[in-house]
């Protein structure tokens, strides 16, 4: 008796941790934050706050997989997608003391 009992409470907590990591999701701890960047307004919005206000959520959607900059100075150099956006998450909380403003030039729902 005392082992079937065992059994069926085996079998319980095995079914309820299951049903619960579903209800999260594959992956849900590893998950990054969600940042609306569906229309090109919000994503100028973000890349301003990313770089001036120390935010890191949603930093590597910001980025298309075959983004390259390059900054032309007495070195010239090219950073990769990878190193910007790292570069960018190590700046999270710094606030830069600047005061930000953007002129469009020419606008779409796909780009600015």
């Amino acid at each position: 008796m005392k082992t079937l009992v065992k059994t069926f409470a085996a079998a319980a907590l095995i079914a309820v941790s299951t049903f619960a990591m579903a209800a999260e999701g594959p992956g849900a701890k590893a998950t990054k934050a969600k940042v609306n960047l569906s229309i090109a307004d919000f994503a100028l919005e973000h890349y301003v706050a990313v770089t001036t206000e120390g935010e890191s959520a949603g930093v590597e959607h910001l980025f298309s997989a075959d983004f390259n900059q390059k900054i032309q100075a007495t070195n010239a150099q090219s950073n990769s997608r990878s190193e910007v956006v790292k570069s960018l998450k190590k700046q999270k909380g710094e606030k830069l003391n600047c005061t930000v403003s953007t002129a469009i030039i020419e606008e779409s729902a796909d780009y600015m």
